[in-house]
């Protein structure tokens, strides 16, 4: 969910499961996705959520997800993610990368073969989501806490909606 999007200022909650747009009932995430699309922006629906066993009605508004831009880098420094390219996360790209439980952050677009980051498996797709305790939310981030001389490298990552705990060598 996106902080202050939408649904976060109508109140939904990670772990509300929607089961009507509109009054029409919906059974899977196909159908969510083909009632919400076909509504006009700049208007709302009635989502039907069911929360800890109660069923919840809640208007949200329509609108055009915040554009994040890319900013598109590829990591050189001698890092565990030297050679991947990775861009800022954004609820577009997270749709295109069909990405679960991940809205914000930095993703790996691509791994050069025979790389460090290659060798180490990290994949498309992934989310970075902390170095070295620190929290990244942008390329520029990632590109500051890379170029930096470890002895070891804590990493976490967020892969197919699970979160991976990494120590690596320096």
């Amino acid at each position: 969910m996106v902080p202050n999007g939408p649904a976060a200022r109508a109140g939904l909650k990670p772990g509300d499961l929607i089961v009507s747009v509109d009054a029409q009932a919906v059974d899977d995430p196909n159908a969510f996705d083909y009632r919400f699309a076909t509504q006009p922006l700049g208007g709302s629906v009635q989502l039907g959520v069911l929360r800890n066993g109660r069923e919840l009605k809640t208007p949200v508004a329509l609108q055009t997800a915040p554009e994040i831009p890319r900013e598109e880098i590829t990591i050189r420094s001698r890092s565990p993610f030297s050679g991947a390219k990775v861009a800022n996360l954004s609820p577009a790209l997270a749709d295109e990368l069909q990405l679960q439980n991940a809205d914000s952050g930095v993703v790996i677009l691509d791994v050069a073969n025979g790389s460090y980051a290659s060798n180490l498996g990290f994949q498309r797709g992934d989310v970075i989501q902390e170095v070295n305790g620190e929290r990244i939310e942008k390329t520029r981030e990632l590109e500051v806490a890379t170029s930096e001389q470890n002895r070891s490298w804590r990493i976490i990552i967020l892969r197919g909606g699970q979160k991976i705990s990494a120590v690596f060598g320096g």
